[in-house]
C-alpha cells in the first residue's frame, strides 16, 4: 500500500504558527526546514518586548532580510547601525555578523525572511561575548 502524501501547505494562519516564546521576545514561525513546504525559505514574524534583543550573531549559510512592521529597532550589520522604523529593512548576507535590540521603551514588530531553509550547519552562531563585537554598544 502506498502512502498517501501530506497536502501542500500554501497558505498558513496565525493559528498554524509555530510559536517560540524567548526572554523578552515571541517568534511566530510559519515556515522553516521542518515546517512548511519551502525549502528555500525561512519566514516567521518576530516580536521584541522593551529590552529584547537578538545581540551580535551569524546566519553561516543564510541570507536575511528584515522588515520593520512596528516600534523602532537599533539594528547592526557588521560595525554599521541603523535605527529601522516601520517600512525600513536591512539586508544581512550569509556570515556577516549583526544584531537588533529594542531600547525604545516599547514593543517592536518585525519580518524575518531567511534562505535557504536546508543547511548543513547551525541556524546561527552567537558572537555576542566576542571582539570587537561585545564593545560596539
Amino acid at each position: 500500500m502506498s502512502e498517501v502524501p501530506a497536502p501542500l501547505r500554501r497558505f498558513v494562519s496565525t493559528l498554524e504558527t509555530e510559536a517560540q516564546h524567548l526572554e523578552k521576545q515571541v517568534n511566530q514561525w510559519y515556515f522553516k526546514d521542518g515546517l512548511g513546504d519551502s525549502e528555500s525559505l525561512v519566514f516567521v514574524r518576530a516580536k521584541f518586548t522593551a529590552g529584547g534583543s537578538h545581540p551580535f550573531h551569524t546566519h553561516p549559510e543564510m541570507d536575511e532580510i528584515i522588515y520593520l512592521l512596528s516600534g523602532e529597532m537599533e539594528q547592526w550589520v557588521e560595525r554599521e547601525k541603523r535605527t529601522l522604523k516601520p517600512g525600513d529593512t536591512a539586508y544581512i548576507p550569509r556570515g556577516v555578523v549583526h544584531g537588533c535590540y529594542n531600547d525604545s521603551g516599547a514593543d517592536c514588530e518585525f519580518l524575518a525572511i531567511l534562505t535557504p531553509a536546508k543547511i548543513a550547519g547551525p541556524f546561527s552562531v552567537d558572537h555576542a561575548h566576542e571582539e570587537p563585537w561585545r564593545s560596539l554598544r
